[in-house]
């Protein structure tokens, strides 16, 4: 067995991975300063000696993790993005590319693979529109994250304790929270759909437009035009285990 780990921002998610099929997937949220929590999370997985494949954002968190692994003697792998190279415009620098982006192409590869021209929209604590033209990864875009954006309003208003951001209909509001809502509902899917429809008439493309991460399906709720992939970066760590490994 394999466990898949996806090292976010904000968040770690994992993945056990046996004989091609996705089993539990767990996660948590965490902080920098709470490391034993983190060595907590993977505790069992420890014990059982698994092996473990790690796609990471975070260099600090990764070096954690796998100086525990070693301790242990475990068998891990990370993703080397220099495998992935010729399917990486020469223009992009490959150094600074978060690995997450990357792999979330390769989630895609073996369900659309008649599909060659993607923009990538994945919800994270950063939002990222991620653009393929021909198979090959060219570059993108990097937004503030939804929850990230309206974290210090919520926080610093007090009627606004309980409010979640949600799939609305309201064009706008008549109170403070219904105001807030339809204003980070329509704001995010304008920003977002105008971000879209200007790589489609820069590059002259009709993109399939897969959307990820936490929030993404509540764009997705009434859409006709976008498609919601939750496991698209597991998919990936599964399409690299299988073929670069």
């Amino acid at each position: 067995m394999t466990i898949l780990i996806d090292i976010g921002n904000t968040s770690i998610k994992k993945c056990r991975l046996k004989n091609g099929k996705f089993l539990s997937r767990q996660h948590i949220d965490y902080s920098k300063e709470n490391t034993q929590k983190i060595i907590n999370f993977f505790e069992k997985d420890f014990k059982n000696n698994e092996s473990f494949l790690l796609c990471s954002v975070v260099p600090e968190i990764s070096k954690l993790i796998t100086k525990n692994l070693n301790k242990r003697s475990l068998n891990f792998d990370i993703i080397n993005k220099l495998f992935l190279k010729s399917m990486i415009d020469n223009k992009v620098n490959i150094n600074e590319l978060g690995s997450d982006r990357i792999i979330n192409y390769l989630g895609l590869k073996s369900e659309y693979s008649k599909t060659k021209d993607f923009l990538i929209i994945d919800f994270g604590t950063a939002t990222t529109i991620d653009i393929i033209i021909n198979n090959i990864y060219l570059g993108g875009v990097i937004l503030p994250g939804l929850n990230t954006s309206y974290e210090n309003l919520i926080k610093s208003a007090s009627l606004l304790n309980d409010f979640e951001i949600k799939f609305t209909k309201l064009v706008y509001g008549t109170n403070t929270k219904n105001a807030l809502l339809s204003g980070s509902f329509n704001g995010y899917s304008h920003m977002i759909n105008g971000h879209i429809k200007q790589f489609q008439k820069f590059f002259n493309k009709k993109f399939k437009k897969i959307v990820t991460g936490g929030y993404g399906i509540i764009f997705t709720k009434n859409s006709t035009t976008l498609d919601y992939e939750k496991d698209l970066t597991f998919k990936g760590l599964k399409y690299y285990n299988e073929n670069y490994l």
